[in-house]
């Protein structure tokens, strides 16, 4: 499998990226994309497969869902492809083999999925999906939390939810996710039903006409407490509170309602305002006995049990006798940070979003933890100054996609540091960074890296790496 939704191919010596391919297949396709040095195609019919490594994929929008690349795949046929793909991305940095460990997969997964017929596990999805709260340890339901972009059919006034197609601006309309829950599923059919009655209209970009731009809905998995916040162009909508009371009352689960203003031009989904229409603006999570405080905006991961496991990675790669102080970069509201704060004598987060700050700030005084300070703003404005004056002797790194910047890096790189532990949900931009914490004579080496499936059925992965500065 390649980084994205498509399996690597060879025609004679040329390769060619076959979109929902799977290991083991023999298709004919239509090339979509040429380039000098490799193609782009499309399945047109599957000759032969291995019936190891393609069965059918649950969701009925897979073909033309972007949401999930890999549903095509048996599950432990998904990690062992995340594994191989993590050999790929590393073999530059010239690491001894046990240096990369195996990926940590969700548990309490049938040893076999491809033995099994597809009602079968269809049944086991409905089954899954009728729960409010998520199952805990299950590759299906996983998700917190969906955003889903939204247009209005003009022939009908009816509003169109959901992902986009693949490289695409073509939205797909959904109406159930497996990955998701059934309430998320519920509450955005809800919003598509009211729409008409309350004049709702999408935003249109070009036409810059149109209300309503996101429908955003996020979930405690310990409690159960659902937050919907609708991304609109302004607050203003008639008869909002006769809108938000027909909501609610068909779903209790919902604690609050919101709309957050965003005028931007951007493809950022959250604009920098958000008004609680009825409720609170925020739910509570569990995540290892502390009660996370997560407002409308702010982020935290999206698979609660995997967030979990992940903490115990850092636990474990991060060895702390107690006296030690710690510096968050990238902290958001806190996960790492306070959870941390527990075991050591101090912890700072750094974070640009202001809500986050605020969210983590309230954790931290909810659950006792003094030893914990928070700081608002760029992570290259701030660390500096923290590691020339606090000195801390362990930097956690959690940035976005993009990864860490060449100031950050060398900030570290000429700090006093002892220990990094860098958690990355890119490989690609992770493995850049790796190299220059690392490369010729700078002083931090490898210890461990360690893989997270995070998000079952898409190529996203993980990771958690362990960098220690060298002695010698």
């Amino acid at each position: 499998m390649a980084y994205d939704n498509a399996a690597v191919a060879r025609y004679k010596d040329f390769v060619i990226f076959v979109d929902r391919g799977a290991p083991g297949d023999v298709v004919k396709a239509q090339i979509t994309t040429l380039r000098p040095n490799y193609a782009r195609a499309k399945i047109v019919e599957i000759k032969t497969s291995s019936s190891e490594y393609r069965i059918d994929a649950p969701c009925k929008l897979y073909k033309v869902c972007g949401g999930c690349q890999w549903q095509h795949l048996p599950y432990e046929k998904q990690l062992e492809q995340k594994n191989l793909l993590m050999k790929q991305f590393t073999s530059r940095l010239q690491l001894k083999n046990w240096v990369v460990k195996p990926i940590v997969g969700v548990k309490d997964v049938i040893a076999s999925e491809a033995k099994q017929s597809r009602s079968h596990r269809q049944e086991q999805i409905e089954i899954a999906s009728s729960q409010q709260v998520a199952p805990r340890n299950d590759i299906w339901n996983y998700r917190n939390k969906v955003q889903y972009p939204v247009r209005t059919v003009e022939s009908t006034g009816r509003l169109k939810a959901g992902y986009y197609e693949w490289h695409s601006n073509d939205l797909v309309n959904i109406k159930y996710c497996p990955i998701g829950n059934e309430l998320f599923d519920s509450v955005v059919e809800t919003v598509r039903e009211l729409a008409p009655k309350y004049n709702i209209v999408a935003y249109d970009g070009k036409t810059k006409k149109g209300w309503l731009r996101h429908i955003c809905v996020r979930q405690a998995l310990s409690t159960g407490a659902t937050l919907l916040t609708l991304v609109v162009i302004n607050e203003k909508l008639s008869r909002s509170q006769d809108f938000v009371n027909e909501l609610i009352n068909k779903h209790p689960a919902l604690v609050g309602v919101c709309f957050n203003v965003n005028t931007g031009t951007t493809n950022v989904i959250y604009g920098p305002k958000t008004h609680v229409i009825q409720g609170k603006g925020y739910i509570f999570e569990n995540i290892k006995g502390i009660n996370y405080k997560i407002s409308a905006t702010s982020f935290f991961q999206v698979n609660s049990i995997q967030a979990e496991k992940m903490l115990d990675i850092v636990d474990q790669l991060a060895p702390l006798s107690g006296d030690e102080k710690i510096l968050d970069a990238y902290s958001g509201v806190g996960l790492i940070t306070l959870y941390l704060a527990k075991k050591v004598k101090k912890v700072i987060g750094i974070e640009e979003i202001k809500q986050s700050i605020e969210d983590a700030e309230f954790t931290a005084k909810n659950n006792n933890l003094s030893n914990a300070c928070f700081i608002n703003g760029k992570v290259e404005n701030k660390i500096e100054d923290i590691l020339e004056n606090e000195k801390p002797d362990v930097v956690i790194l959690d940035p976005p996609r993009g990864g860490c910047s060449k100031t950050v890096l060398q900030n570290l790189l000429d700090s006093k540091c002892n220990k990094i532990i860098y958690v990355s949900c890119n490989p690609a931009t992770l493995v850049r960074d790796l190299e220059i914490l690392c490369e010729n004579m700078n002083p931090f080496e490898i210890q461990s890296i360690q893989p997270i499936d995070m998000f079952p059925h898409t190529y996203h992965i993980e990771s958690v790496v362990s960098l220690e500065r060298n002695k010698k």
